[in-house]
């Protein structure tokens, strides 16, 4: 089979042709479930290539793009010049359709709710998955209601998507977003034997915390902040390590300097996936506080290297945690909550051996290879094609 898939991944192409992106844990993704395919077009937006972003490329040899404008943005101007690259977007979707036998689309974005209606007409055999968070929430916005219905109710094939429950349609499937391999998993089983037992041996003197993610509001980095504020007041040893870049960076900075924070947080700014599995291997435990979240990678990611998940106990973290067998959870709607929830875990330090070793088993399960079979083996006995 060959495998079209429409994604609104921002990508960039070097003066010497090879092409990447900084979503490198999606890259992986693609890359897997493209080998089990003959060949891959990708329909996808690119930027102008800049030499100070931190991007991964592509090296499967059977991959190819069909690149598209990059537009998006919540003002006027905005949204007219997303009503103008619609005739280029048909143009991909057409592409798509005549070289592929089957198509993938990511939701929730723009580019695939006109070609929802377009491989719908088509008859297209397509399959899907929901990235946002399924369940209805609060403050969400009309055009991810909308995907979602349409995924639900009208789409004509399998769709993933982020949840804990069985949902009632049997073609919508509970799924996950892998990040490692079984190779990766079994390249972690020293460092984590090892991690166990510094912990029974030396406990944890200071906590070293890391979390994942774009500075931006929803993901509640200054939460977590606030949070350390009052750690440093009780004199709580930690150190923290803030993973990623974004709009907010330069309030979190001036946070972190007007709360004399510098000695015991890091901004690292954008790390590629060896460079974060390094500072995995630095941490024993990821908090993550998202307002809203669909399915939390970072959790996952801790999982494979014996990092224990601190998490806002929302959508799927529950699940994640295990109740609270391989995580810890908290309410992130005041600082006290995260701060007293990492204070605490000062007095369960005998129970992190088990936890470690019952979050590397659950990662076990979560694998690029599982994720990629699923999907193709799903895929191909639905339209009944090998």
């Amino acid at each position: 089979m060959k495998l079209g898939i429409i994604s609104d991944c921002i990508h960039y192409k070097t003066p010497d042709g090879r092409i990447g992106t900084e979503n490198h844990i999606l890259l992986r993704q693609l890359e897997t479930l493209c080998s089990r395919f003959s060949a891959t077009l990708i329909c996808c937006p690119f930027a102008k290539y800049d030499s100070s972003k931190v991007i991964s490329y592509y090296t499967h040899p059977a991959i190819s793009f069909e690149p598209m404008p990059l537009v998006g943005g919540d003002n006027v101007s905005s949204k007219l010049k997303l009503l103008s690259v619609i005739p280029t977007w048909f143009k991909g979707y057409r592409k798509i359709d005549k070289f592929s036998n089957v198509v993938y689309q990511r939701f929730p974005n723009n580019i695939n709710i006109p070609g929802f209606f377009y491989f719908f007409l088509k008859r297209k055999n397509v399959f899907g998955t929901y990235t946002g968070t399924w369940k209805k929430y609060e403050g969400e916005s009309f055009s991810y209601a909308l995907q979602r219905w349409f995924l639900a109710k009208h789409f004509k094939g399998p769709v993933w998507v982020y949840t804990d429950k069985k949902t009632i349609n049997p073609r919508v499937r509970p799924g996950f977003s892998p990040s490692y391999s079984k190779t990766e998993w079994d390249e972690e089983i020293q460092q984590v034997a090892t991690r166990i037992e510094r912990i029974k041996t030396l406990g944890l003197p200071t906590l070293r915390l890391i979390t994942v993610g774009t500075l931006i509001d929803y993901k509640n980095q200054l939460g977590i902040l606030e949070a350390c504020v009052l750690l440093k007041r009780q004199q709580f040893p930690f150190l923290l390590k803030i993973v990623g870049d974004g709009p907010m960076r330069g309030e979190l900075e001036a946070f972190i300097k007007e709360n004399n924070l510098s000695d015991e947080v890091e901004l690292t700014g954008k790390k590629n996936y060896s460079q974060l599995r390094e500072l995995y291997r630095q941490s024993d435990f990821v908090v993550q506080a998202p307002k809203f979240e669909g399915f939390g990678k970072v959790p996952i990611e801790g999982f494979f290297h014996g990092v224990i998940p601190v998490l806002n106990n929302i959508s799927m973290a529950r699940f994640m945690a295990g109740d609270e067998e391989r995580g810890f959870l908290f309410d992130a709607s005041s600082p006290e909550n995260i701060a007293n929830t990492l204070i605490e875990i000062k007095n369960k330090i005998a129970l992190l051996p088990q936890m470690i070793e019952k979050g590397r088993e659950f990662a076990k399960g979560q694998t690029l290879d599982a994720w990629a079979d699923e999907y193709y083996g799903i895929v191909s006995n639905y339209y009944k094609t090998t």
